[in-house]
This record gives structure tokens, sequence and C-alpha cells, in this order.
């Protein structure tokens, strides 16, 4: 009879887990790179960590280059048969298709050799073509925004409103937050899962930010005569166009825009989870602090890696067996917190 009660339990725990699994909203992340790792950084099928195609016209004057902890585009000449253009895309388009955008992108100007205006531009739409290298119509636009050119500095420009941030001067990191709705609803987000403040986004609009400054907040969207579309934050792009000089991307966040998780939410999706890899949800892991239990006590080594405010991966150093595990953590702010995860 005891036997009986034991696996009724387990097997109502299963159940009860899967459940929660089941209905809890995961959060997609569409791209996050940092380039600590070796690759390989572009597939025409990409993962999470890939883009679909990085394009150069006329490598020899204009060219990529992948270094540990950043990218760098490098334009050196103007050139009147290919533009020496640079394009990093996404045209593979995001799955599942998103509503809502929320991208972040850690970067710096380490060389201006020229004034330019839009010596860069960043684009949100669908049906991005790899291989036409004309300039890009509105019909395929949600948004786009700039980087101009200065003298030893450079601005972003919201396109839609031709409103600059101040000059950034070189070699000072910075990070762009660029926040789109496509959605017929208004969303909040915070421009880090610590910050204190909530934005709001109406439909149809974007936000872009540089660092905790904006430049513009509920942009128009749909440049021109662009009709709307429900695939129209399906693609991305950087493009590399005008002016001479050297920027490095240092990192790259492109997830959805809404998040189910509060601050003190934690929770592991799926559950169970998998032998050699759980996901953690939560805000703001310390991931030096993280151990992976079994019940009886004892520690199973892991590597973790965080891709993404609240999502990390834990990989055990060992396969683990069918059972009932324990996630113990610490915030940023010191406290400790523990999760239950199920491996079937």
């Amino acid at each position: 009879m005891t036997s009986f009660c034991f696996q009724f339990a387990k097997n109502l725990l299963v159940v009860l887990l899967l459940l929660l699994a089941r209905n809890a909203v995961a959060q997609t992340t569409f791209l996050h790179q940092d380039f600590a790792s070796t690759g390989p950084f572009v597939d025409p099928e990409p993962d999470s960590g890939q883009f679909s195609h990085i394009v150069q016209t006329a490598p020899v004057l204009s060219y990529s280059k992948f270094h540990n902890g950043y990218m760098e585009l490098v334009r050196t000449q103007q050139d009147s048969a290919t533009g020496g253009i640079i394009r990093v895309l996404r045209a593979t388009p995001f799955q599942p298709n998103p509503e809502t955008l929320f991208i972040q992108i850690r970067m710096s100007a380490e060389a201006v050799q020229s004034n330019a205006l839009n010596a860069i531009y960043f684009y949100v739409g669908d049906n991005f073509n790899a291989g036409n290298h004309s300039f890009p119509g509105n019909a395929l636009m949600f948004g786009k925004f700039s980087i101009n050119f200065l003298d030893d500095a450079f601005t972003v420009k919201d396109l839609a409103t031709q409103l600059s941030s101040k000059p950034i001067a070189r070699k000072k990191t910075v990070t762009l937050t660029w926040v789109l709705n496509n959605s017929s609803k208004l969303f909040g987000y915070k421009l880090s899962p610590s910050n204190a403040v909530t934005y709001n986004v109406l439909p149809g609009t974007y936000d872009l930010w540089v660092d905790d400054d904006p430049v513009n907040l509920n942009s128009k969207a749909y440049p021109g005569n662009s009709i709307f579309s429900k695939t129209k934050l399906s693609n991305f792009e950087l493009r590399f166009r005008n002016g001479l000089g050297k920027i490095r991307i240092h990192e790259m966040l492109i997830r959805e825009g809404t998040s189910e998780l509060k601050i003190n939410d934690v929770m592991v999706a799926p559950n169970p989870a998998f032998r050699d890899l759980i996901t953690l949800r939560a805000i703001n892991v310390d991931p030096n602090s993280l151990r992976l239990i079994r019940l009886r006590g004892s520690d199973i080594p892991v590597t973790t890696k965080t891709i993404a405010p609240d999502k990390v991966e834990i990989r055990p150093n060992v396969r683990l067996a069918s059972g009932i595990y324990i996630i113990s953590f610490e915030n940023d702010r010191g406290q400790r917190k523990t999760v239950k995860v199920m491996i079937e």
C-alpha cells in the first residue's frame, strides 16, 4: 500500500508540473549573441545565436570580422560600383511570428574618418532579401533608424521624426534599445529588469533609446504608405552603407517585447526538463551562485549561460537520472531562491 501511495503521489506531481509548464507563457529570444563563443555566427537556418546572412559587396574595401567579445564592421573606402556595403541580417523570418520586439545593441564607434549622414541603418520589417542590395523601400518596413558620423563622434537618429541623440564620443560603448509594437494593444517594458520605471509603447509605434536617454518615444511606424502586415516584425537588418570608419557590436539581443515574469517569479520551462539541459526563468540571476542539488543534498556540477535578462541555461556535467532536483540561486539583491525541477 505504501508503495502504491508513493507511486500515485509521484505521478500526480509529474502531472501538476506538466500543467504548470504548459500554462507558463514562454518568452521567445530570437537572437542573443555576445561573441564570446567560437561560432559559427552565420547560418541560412539560424538558431538563437546566429545571423542568417552577412553580405559584403566589396570585401577588400568594407568587411566584417569576429573577435572574442565583439563583431567588427570596417568601411575603408567609398566604391561607386558596389557601394562597399556591409549587411548583417536575420532575413529568415522569426518564429513564432512576433507582435512586439525588444532589441538591445551594445556598440561603440572605434574610428570615424569622415562626417556622413545615415552612415549605418537599422531596419525591422518583412521579406528582406539578402541578394538584393538596393535600398529597401518603405513597403517592407515597420520602422528604421540610423547613425550619423560626426567628427570623432556619432549620433543616433530616429528616421520617423528626424530627432537625434546627443553626440556619442568615439570608443564609448552605449546600449541602443529599440522597442517595437505591431500589436493592437498597449504594452509596458523596462529598459532593464532592475529598472523601476515601466514605459508604454502604443500600437503601431516604437521607442528608441541611447542608454537611459530617449531619442524619441512612440514614433509612428509604417513609413510612407506602407500597409499593415502581421509579419512586419519578422526580419532585422543592420546596413553599413555610407561614411568611413570602424564600429564594434559587443552584444545583440532580439526578443519578444512582452515578458510574463514579475520580479519575484521563478520557474523552469519546460518542466519536466531535459536530462542534459534545464532552462531557468527568473529575473537577475547571479549565475555564479547557482546550484543544482539532488534531493539527498549532494551538488551536481553544472555549466551556466545567461541567454536573456530573464533566462539561464543550465547544463549538468553528467546526464541526469529520472527524479526530482532542486535549483538554488541568489538574485542581484543577495536573496536566495529555490525551485524544483522534474527529470523524467
